[in-house]
């Protein structure tokens, strides 16, 4: 599992604009998040969580995997969320 999975998870077929007023942050955050650019803060991963219904650490382990600049960490974390 990767970020984009857990996005897609939380979108639940909404558009990303609805979807960003349900996890109260801007359009332009919501896409900075889609495009990688951005990782949201815990209390957003927390809120993502609860609309999404996925497991918290699988969602951490996607969201810091993005964050981590090394390569190696970040495929760790990558497997980790995808078990």
């Amino acid at each position: 599992m990767d970020f984009q999975d857990v996005l897609n998870a939380v979108c639940k077929g909404d558009s990303d604009n609805k979807t960003s007023k349900k996890l109260n942050v801007s359009r332009i955050t919501f896409s900075r998040y889609r495009n990688g650019h951005v990782i949201p803060s815990d209390e957003v991963l927390d809120k993502m969580i609860e609309i999404s219904g996925l497991e918290a650490m699988k969602v951490y382990y996607a969201a810091y995997a993005e964050k981590i600049r090394n390569p190696k960490v970040a495929d760790e974390f990558r497997h980790l969320a995808s078990h």
